[in-house]
């Protein structure tokens, strides 16, 4: 079966959380603005993708259900 693993008090707990946090290699503030500012270029980039996409699918629809409902020229009353 699973190994059970042994209950830890709370400060014990708390001191190991806090060694664990010592060994995180945390980002600069240089890498955090790189990374936010091409984090949100990409999403100028795929919301411009994304209403193109979007665009032609809707006309694309609607082209769709329009054929043979369009009326040309000389068609309708008195013509």
């Amino acid at each position: 079966m699973a190994d059970k693993k042994a209950k830890v008090g709370l400060v014990k707990y708390l001191g190991q959380v806090r060694q664990e946090g010592r060994k995180v290699v945390w980002p600069t503030p240089r890498e955090t603005m790189v990374t936010t500012i091409l984090v949100l270029i990409m999403m100028v980039l795929f919301g411009i993708f994304f209403f193109f996409v979007d665009w032609i699918a809707a006309n694309g629809t609607q082209f769709l259900l329009n054929i043979g409902t369009t009326k040309g020229p000389g068609s309708g009353a008195g013509g």
